[in-house]
């Protein structure tokens, strides 16, 4: 997928938990594109395991794939979410640099657009602008994340 095509596939899909720009146009996207990856995963492989020590951030250009926490036994596992285009996973590594919280593995097939911390960084040296506004929605969307969690716990 070029570019173009993946700024506007994440852009036309950022509907229900998708990361939320509602000022970014085309263009927007398409900069910050210009900093990250595509990545293939075919239906059944993992994208992100549980326990992996990487920090890279990534947006859902096209496909489902499901979140999955492991219980505390270790041994059973449980689906968190089902994401599609226009959401974002690994914000929580990204940021605090831990460990995976959660698998999640590809439902079908699936584009990613895949960023790294030093991607992320060279972003930010040419279009601080978009990188704090793309800061701050990942932070929106890990608070509305933390909220639902809080929400099923609390019963």
């Amino acid at each position: 997928m070029d570019i173009e095509t993946a700024a506007a596939s994440f852009h036309a899909g950022a509907t229900g938990e998708g990361l939320r720009l509602p000022d970014w146009r085309g263009q927007d996207w398409k900069q910050l594109f210009q900093f990250t990856s595509v990545r293939n995963v075919m239906p059944g492989d993992a994208l992100i395991r549980h326990g992996e020590s990487d920090r890279t951030l990534y947006f859902v250009l096209r496909g489902k794939l499901e979140v999955i926490v492991r219980s505390n036994d270790g041994m059973s596992m449980g689906r968190m979410a089902l994401v599609g285009a226009g959401s974002v996973l690994g914000e929580l590594a990204f940021f605090d640099g831990g460990p995976r919280s959660a698998g999640a593995w590809a439902v079908d097939e699936c584009e990613v657009a895949a960023m790294s911390p030093d991607q992320y960084a060279a972003f930010d040296k040419v279009n601080p602008a978009l990188a704090h506004e793309l800061l701050f929605a990942l932070g929106r969307l890990l608070a509305n994340r933390l909220r639902r969690t809080n929400a099923r716990v609390a019963g």
